[in-house]
């Protein structure tokens, strides 16, 4: 190189930037380091590092430089590796976050009603989740004939514990193989048919007795028959032993039913429920038709069919068997008169029915007619001396007017007979006087019969009473107006309870009205009996206008044949039905996905009388799902655009950076100058750092993923003494002791990864304490849990701080200068928060510093 110009080894395009810099540093009398290309004899680029140092002479002028050069060309080649590495990271980084950037914007639109949605669900969520802990019967989920979950009740039934139930198979809970595979052949209907079956079997409870039960099974999906059934389990041991001892009853009942001499029947609002063949003989109807008929066939008129029936309310309010007498049509149209006993079927429960006892008296009135000619007057007022009787003569003056009449009025005989003043005193309004007094003329001119006439008379101390009265005229044996009769029955309380009946079906049909969700009923038959306000304004259809139709008559076909086949499928199995469809409103003809819930409602003997149904607008939900459905698959993108940064961060990037770190360690051995070996230090304590980052990103990417964790009986005190040993020479350096005077086992159920949790609170305890003090770690005993703490004498930490220190990359503000990524704290929430426990940390009651605390489950 003697004889030569420096410039002339240099290689051309660094040669003008590598002299200027030279000549600027002659000239400035400083000789800063560079870094250059220089090729060698061969031909091959070599970077080279120049240390150079400015000579002068005795005077201070120059006399040139000297330079140390230094081949760096392996270190330049990792060294743009890396930056190749970085400057493609940082494109993939801004790329993905590009990306990120236009979904969220694209995103944005869609948050509020995705949340909306997300609440609706939530809400939805806890209310099938009360449903599900408070049914009163069995209600769960299995799995291959296994049970995946159960509420109480199905627990209580089969008398073991959830944790016993859980997972085991069901063969175990039959009495025989013969049960168990007859239970499975429905298992299969219902997952090739994808319908709901019942069956009632009997299984074995944990008492080891056998007990009768009623399945009903479904598919949890019927779109994936995979996912498994859903079952309700009911405890119908003793429905059994009641129907064995109510068939053995009824069979007795029946036996003496069909041997009566009488007619017998039974009742039930109006209506024959059952008859014996004496009363089919009696009416000359069959059995066939007269059940299921309302009785009002058999009367001549309605006012007899009314006045019997106001007589059988009466016997229903006292709860007192009812004799009485009416008229009957039979079927070759001869009128007959009839004898009637009636009683309530159970007392205690008066819309059970009414059952009665009917003779013919036809021939026995007559005769009792031509007695009661002789003696008409003493007769009648022998006969209804419990009831207000008056008689009138005619000229409407009262002639007769027994006690039951003086009572209720309150107006003595003394007072009424032989005066017409009765009609001012009783009605004092005249035009309502007016009104009643017309029928009196008509009893009197006309002979017209009254039966069940309401009237409201006003007593002589002012208050009103409602009458029901039954009034004809008397006639002498040559058939000659005397004067007429009236009987009067005091109804005033029992109308005083149909207007508190009407006031609870009013309250009734304002309670459904006031529910926001549209609710209807219809009979057995899928007609409408009505409806609440939502319904109407959900469908478009007034109640009016709904009741007495059938779908058909308010859906298009193809809805309509749907309702009703469901309907027919609700009448035919029972239970509770759920199910989606559509409907169409009247209004606007617009079509809404639904989901109906129905379920059958029972007469008073028990028999199904129609079915009850709401109807939930599930069409914002479904958009909805679908809305989340496409923010899940970007969410899963989003995922594996992570996955790969992490698996490009923890193997790429580490990959150089241990590079880096070998090179520096061989460095360091090899030199000995100060001022290099100091860099090199820098140098190889920045790169640790920078491993230790990779290290903490790539572990805390891992955790995020996990969900679940395989664990095992662990003693929490041979964890915490592994974690101490580790950490004892760090300690040793600042004379600071770890304390830990824990004695005995604490086991708990926990991962080996538990173990870093305490490797870094340990480990920030002894990096942020002051030389001199001592760490504290306690472990006690809460019940459940264990609660270890950590306690050490540091700078503490702000109230602010403490609510965000376990996020990643977030540090406490304070005046330490020990560095850190930030992720370690929320590394150990996230492993504690896999084990079901939790972290926290609190100050130091006894003095500066702080308690870092964790919860465990006991073993």
């Amino acid at each position: 190189m003697e004889n030569r110009s420096f410039s002339e080894y240099l290689h051309p395009e660094d040669r003008g930037k590598i002299v200027a810099a030279f000549q600027k540093a002659m000239s400035n009398k400083n000789a800063p380091s560079s870094t250059f290309r220089m090729p060698d004899s061969d031909g091959n680029v070599h970077w080279i590092e120049n240390y150079p140092h400015f000579q002068s002479d005795e005077n201070g002028n120059s006399r040139g430089l000297i330079g140390v050069l230094r081949d760096v060309t392996k270190h330049k080649a990792v060294e743009d590796e890396l930056k190749k590495y970085q400057n493609r990271l940082e494109e993939l980084v801004e790329l993905r976050t590009s990306e990120l950037k236009a979904s969220n914007e694209k995103l944005k639109l869609e948050i509020t009603e995705r949340k909306r949605a997300e609440e609706a669900l939530k809400e939805k969520e806890r209310h099938i989740s009360s449903l599900f802990d408070v049914a009163p019967i069995g209600i769960g989920f299995s799995y291959d004939r296994k049970i995946m979950d159960a509420n109480e009740e199905a627990y209580r039934i089969l008398g073991y514990s959830k944790d016993f139930v859980i997972g085991k198979d069901t063969r175990m809970y039959y009495p025989s193989d013969e049960h168990y595979r007859e239970v499975g052949k429905v298992i299969e209907a219902v997952i090739r048919e994808r319908k709901t079956h019942t069956i009632e079997t009997q299984l074995v409870n944990k008492d080891g007795k056998i007990i009768d039960v009623s399945l009903k099974l479904a598919l949890l999906d019927t779109e994936d028959p995979s996912r498994g059934i859903i079952y309700t389990l009911q405890d119908i041991t003793e429905l059994k032993q009641y129907e064995k001892a109510i068939r053995e009853k009824e069979a007795k009942i029946r036996s003496a039913f069909l041997a009566t001499p009488v007619g017998i029947g039974v009742v039930w609002d109006r209506v024959f429920r059952d008859v014996n063949d004496n009363m089919c003989d009696l009416v000359g109807y069959s059995s066939e038709e007269i059940i299921g008929t309302n009785t009002r066939f058999l009367y001549p008129n309605n006012d007899e069919y009314y006045r019997i029936g106001a007589l059988l309310q009466g016997m229903i309010r006292i709860k007192e068997p009812l004799k009485t007498q009416g008229r009957w049509i039979r079927k070759d149209g001869k009128e007959i008169n009839v004898a009637f006993t009636f009683a309530l079927v159970d007392p205690q429960d008066p819309p059970a029915g009414i059952t009665f006892t009917v003779e013919d008296i036809t021939e026995k009135l007559l005769a009792e007619e031509k007695i009661c000619n002789l003696t008409q007057f003493q007769q009648t007022v022998i006969e209804n001396a419990d009831i207000w009787l008056n008689v009138l003569n005619e000229k409407a003056e009262v002639v007769i007017w027994n006690n039951a009449a003086e009572k209720i009025s309150g107006y003595s005989r003394e007072e009424i007979i032989g005066s017409d003043r009765i009609w001012e005193l009783l009605y004092p309004e005249e035009e309502y006087r007016k009104e009643i007094f017309a029928e009196a003329k008509a009893i009197l001119e006309q002979g017209k019969r009254v039966a069940g006439l309401e009237t409201t008379i006003i007593r002589k101390d002012g208050e009103e009473r409602i009458i029901s009265w039954n009034s004809r005229n008397l006639v002498n044996e040559k058939r000659e107006v005397i004067g007429s009769i009236a009987i009067g029955n005091d109804i005033t309380q029992r109308k005083e309870a149909e207007k508190v009946q009407k006031t609870y079906f009013h309250f009734l049909q304002e309670l459904i009205d006031a529910v926001p969700v549209p609710v209807f009923y219809k009979n057995k038959d899928g007609t409408y009996l009505g409806c609440n306000k939502a319904f109407e304004n959900f469908i478009g259809i007034k109640k009016e206008d709904l009741v007495g139709k059938t779908v058909f008559d308010i859906a298009p076909e193809d809805l309509a044949i749907q309702y009703y086949e469901k309907d027919n499928e609700l009448f035919e199995n029972g239970g509770i039905q759920v199910y989606e469809s559509s409907t169409e409103s009247q209004t606007d003809g617009s079509i809404r996905r639904v989901m109906f819930n129905k379920s059958l409602f029972t007469d008073l003997n028990g028999d199904v009388a129609g079915l009850v149904g709401a109807i939930i607008d599930i069409t914002d939900i479904k958009r909805n799902e679908e809305t989340l459905r496409k923010y899940a698959e970007q969410l899963e993108l989003s995922n594996e655009f992570k996955g790969i940064f992490t698996d490009i961060l923890s193997h790429d990037i580490l990959n150089h950076a241990t590079v880096i770190d070998g090179y520096t360690c061989l460095l360091l051995a090899e030199e000995d100058e100060e001022n290099k070996l100091a860099k090199l230090e820098k140098i190889e304590n920045t790169n640790k750092k920078l491993i230790e980052l990779i290290d903490c990103v790539a572990a805390f990417a891992k955790l995020e993923s996990v969900t679940e964790i395989i664990s095992e009986k662990v003693d929490l005190m041979k964890v915490l003494n592994d974690c101490i040993s580790q950490f004892e020479y760090q300690a040793a350096q600042k004379n600071i002791q770890i304390v830990n005077e824990n004695k005995g086992k604490f086991d708990t159920i926990a991962n080996p990864m538990i173990e870093e949790v305490f490797t870094n609170l340990i480990s920030n305890a002894v990096k942020y304490s002051p030389e001199n003090e001592n760490i504290e770690i306690a472990v006690k005993d809460l019940n459940e849990n264990w609660k270890v703490t950590i306690t050490d004498s540091g700078e503490g930490i702000g109230d602010n701080d403490k609510k965000m220190i376990f996020d990643r990359f977030k540090r406490a503000v304070g005046d330490c200068n020990i560095k850190g990524s930030g992720l370690g704290l929320a590394i150990v929430k996230r492993i504690v928060e896999l084990h079901g426990g939790q972290v926290g940390v609190e100050d130091n009651p006894n003095g500066p510093g702080s308690v870092f605390w964790v919860t465990l489950k006991k073993a």
